[in-house]
């Protein structure tokens, strides 16, 4: 009976499509699927995670996935017993969510602008004492000089501007894979990247967003986004994008 990889790899050839479109198609390194079609098992990692690759694949090909899964778990029974390079990396990725929860999201951020605040208060303190040194040596300037801590008239000064404390707004982004499915997902927070892989059915990643997130979904139904506890719609599109902001969609 042929292998999992020489079916993918067969009726990949049958469709015309290279490995580089299947690599477009299901967001898998070119690398993983190339050992995927040749049976090299040893160098991919556990399991759990080539399940996924074939799930991935077979979709893609839309081809039934159960046998190519009964098929794979003969083929590997043995290989995994003991820890590839590539499970002893996998083992080194911390679990927890890249964006911490909600209730650790604002102690970093609150610590630092009290910091800033001291920093400028000491800063206009420094100003309005230079600002007088040179209203008595010149006589130049005889407009009194608002105090740091002071109320101020008319329009802010500089310091007082950059004092205003930031709103705590923000909402819970929650990014679920429905049983059954797979899909690769993309999330970028306020530019820096919070996931960038392969989730399977069940499995879901939650995030804290304080400005803008974007979501990029290639299989959109296979997925469900909510924000705040709410879904959000996914355009139908393979590939879809979706931009979330603190102020609104």
């Amino acid at each position: 009976m042929p292998s999992v990889g020489e079916i993918l790899s067969a009726e990949r050839r049958r469709q015309g499509k290279s490995l580089t479109d299947v690599v477009d198609g299901t967001k898998i390194r070119s690398r993983l699927l190339d050992s995927l079609e040749r049976g090299r098992y040893e160098d991919l990692p556990s399991p759990a995670y080539v399940k996924g690759y074939i799930q991935s694949y077979a979709r893609y090909l839309e081809i039934p996935v159960e046998p190519l899964l009964q098929q794979f778990k003969k083929e590997s029974e043995g290989i995994h017993g003991a820890t590839s390079p590539a499970d002893r990396y996998l083992s080194q990725i911390p679990t927890d969510a890249l964006v911490p929860k909600r209730g650790q999201a604002h102690d970093i951020p609150r610590n630092v602008w009290i910091a800033l605040a001291v920093v400028v208060v000491i800063v206009a303190l420094l100003s309005c004492g230079i600002a007088q040194l040179f209203s008595r040596g010149g006589g130049a300037n005889t407009t009194p000089q608002p105090t740091a801590s002071g109320p101020s008239s008319g329009s802010p000064t500089a310091s007082e501007t950059v004092t205003t404390a930031p709103s705590d707004g923000g909402f819970k982004l929650r990014i679920a894979v429905r049983s059954g499915l797979a899909s690769y997902v993309k999330v970028t927070l306020n530019g820096l990247e919070g996931y960038d892989g392969t989730l399977q059915g069940g499995e879901s990643r939650e995030f804290l967003v304080t400005d803008r997130a974007e979501i990029t979904v290639a299989k959109p139904e296979a997925v469900v986004v909510t924000r705040d506890g709410a879904e959000i719609t996914l355009p139908a599109t393979p590939n879809a994008h979706l931009t979330l902001t603190a102020t609104g969609e």
